[in-house]
């Protein structure tokens, strides 16, 4: 297919698949900003200047099925890119490694925040299978951080703990960092700040040091 310029134009597919993407892009922005009750199918198109037909060739689901694949591949993703990193961060000196562990969770909230806002405010919204799925993520990483602790007491670097618990609260700062930005609230440390980051990684050694 060649455009008016002369140059390769982009394939039905191509078209497709950026049509696809622009919708899923403008329904997660109003759903963040609007909520997704006050987020008509029609303010959807009128964004993109689509007639409705146009959305449910994509999604005969309608915005209930723009929302489940919006949490479906967000989620996926930033549990991909989470993954991504488990080899490198065995190689790495656990202070370095828990700031890169902080410092990623900070950037995937940042990155894509009408995700995030969206997972807080439409709860009730969430189909079960949804709801796994983020549970799923969650006890993934806290199961891989685990193992992490526990490999980093066999090489001594740790004192023994009970790590499933060491695990969870470490995450847990990640999750309160994720909701003080949501709801603004401002006393709370800030993972993307590396004096409130390195203050926080610095307090969990201390726990985590052998006497």
């Amino acid at each position: 297919m060649i455009n008016k310029k002369g140059q390769p134009g982009k394939t039905r597919s191509e078209q497709a698949v950026e049509t696809r993407q622009c919708l899923l892009d403008t329904a997660k922005k109003l759903f963040a900003t609007n909520g997704y009750t006050l987020t008509s199918v029609r303010s959807i198109n009128r964004e993109l200047s689509m007639s409705d037909g146009i959305l449910y060739h994509y999604f005969p689901g309608g915005k209930k099925e723009i929302l489940s694949v919006i949490l479906r591949e967000g989620l996926q993703r930033s549990f991909a890119v989470m993954s991504e990193l488990n080899d490198e961060l065995e190689d790495m000196p656990l202070r370095e490694a828990l700031n890169r562990i902080y410092w990623q969770g900070d950037r995937l909230f940042s990155d894509d925040p009408d995700l995030f806002q969206i997972l807080l405010k439409e709860s009730d919204n969430l189909e079960l299978n949804e709801t796994q799925l983020l549970s799923d993520v969650l006890l993934e990483r806290t199961k891989w951080f685990t193992g992490f602790l526990a490999r980093r007491y066999e090489n001594g670097e740790i004192r023994e703990m009970d790590f499933s618990i060491a695990s969870q609260n470490f995450w847990a700062s990640s999750l309160t960092n994720w909701i003080g930005k949501l709801l603004k609230i401002e006393f709370l440390r800030k993972l993307e700040s590396d004096t409130d980051r390195e203050k926080i990684i610095e307090h969990t050694l201390n726990l985590w040091r052998i006497p």
